[in-house]
C-alpha cells in the first residue's frame, strides 16, 4: 500500500501542475477575451483567428481543470446526505464513486480515438476563412484531458482505500 500510495502522491503532483497550466491559460483566455471586445467595439473588427482561440484555450482549462477540482475536493456531492454518514461509509462511498469515474474517463478516452483520429489524419483545421488550422490539437485534449481525470480517480481512489484499511 505504500508504493500504492507514492503512485497517488506522484499523480497528484501531475495534477497540480496540470493546474498551473490550466491557470496560465486562464489569464490568457482573459488577455484574449479582453483583445476580441477591444477590437470589436474600439477598433470595429475581430480577426476570425482570435474568435476562434478563445474556444481553443477553453477546452484544456475545462478538461485540465476539471481534475484539479477533483484532486481539491471541489467536485459536487450531495453533502447534506455525505456530512451524516459515518466516516467508514464516506471512504467506501468515495471508494466506489472514483473507480466509477475512472472507468467513465477511460470509456470517453476510448470513444474519442476515431474521433482525434479522423481529425488528425486529415489535418482538420477551421473550416472559416482566416481561421485556424490544427483543430485536431484541440480535439487531441479529449483523451489527454480524460486520461489524467483517470489518473486522478485512481490516485483518489487508493487514498480511500488506504483509509479504509487504516493505513492512511
Amino acid at each position: 500500500m505504500t508504493r500504492a500510495l507514492a503512485v497517488a502522491d506522484a499523480i497528484d503532483m501531475v495534477t497540480r501542475i496540470a493546474g498551473r497550466i490550466a491557470a496560465a491559460l486562464l489569464l490568457a483566455l482573459i488577455a484574449l477575451v479582453f483583445f476580441n471586445v477591444f477590437g470589436r467595439y474600439v477598433v470595429g473588427a475581430s480577426p476570425v483567428w482570435a474568435q476562434e482561440l478563445e474556444w481553443h484555450v477553453m477546452a484544456p482549462i475545462a478538461l485540465l481543470g476539471v481534475t484539479v477540482l477533483l484532486l481539491e475536493g471541489g467536485h459536487v456531492r450531495v453533502d447534506m446526505l455525505y456530512d451524516k454518514l459515518p466516516e467508514r461509509a464516506q471512504h467506501m462511498l468515495d471508494l466506489v464513486s472514483m473507480l466509477i469515474g475512472a472507468v467513465i474517463a477511460v470509456l470517453f478516452i476510448k470513444y474519442s480515438y476515431g474521433f482525434v483520429d479522423s481529425a488528425w489524419s486529415i489535418r482538420e483545421g477551421s473550416p472559416d476563412p482566416g481561421g485556424l488550422p490544427g483543430r485536431y490539437v484541440v480535439k487531441a485534449m479529449i483523451p489527454v484531458g480524460f486520461g489524467l481525470f483517470a489518473l486522478q480517480c485512481l490516485a483518489n481512489a487508493v487514498r480511500h482505500a488506504a483509509a479504509l484499511s487504516g493505513r492512511a
